[in-house]
């Protein structure tokens, strides 16, 4: 199984455009675009995505994965856990033994 970093990083908020505003005006970020429910920031060499979530807290990295059932089911056997789960193009949230969320996302 292998899995590659991506350079996405998503931000669960209460309070989205709050959030972009500390990112953008504090920390001098800029806004790449803004949609219901979603702010994505360039914070070079990253990028944020802000998101309306009341659910997670704290950052959600990404991994780039072949497969994502295979990567699921691999993580799943080695102590992680499935946070939630919507399939191939969305939240595909997995807590790792340690405490960090990771949202795999399948790239061919």
């Amino acid at each position: 199984m292998k899995f590659k970093m991506s350079p996405n990083i998503a931000i669960p908020s209460t309070d989205v455009f709050k959030a972009a505003e500390f990112y953008t005006q504090v920390l001098g970020f800029s806004k790449k675009s803004m949609e219901p429910g979603m702010v994505e920031i360039n914070a070079d060499p990253i990028t944020l995505f802000v998101t309306d979530d009341s659910q997670l807290h704290g950052p959600v990295m990404e991994l780039f994965v072949d497969d994502l059932e295979a990567a699921r089911d691999h993580l799943v056997a080695h102590g992680c856990e499935v946070i939630r789960w919507r399939g191939k193009g969305n939240d595909c949230y997995i807590k790792d033994p340690f405490g960090v969320t990771f949202n795999l996302w399948e790239v061919k």
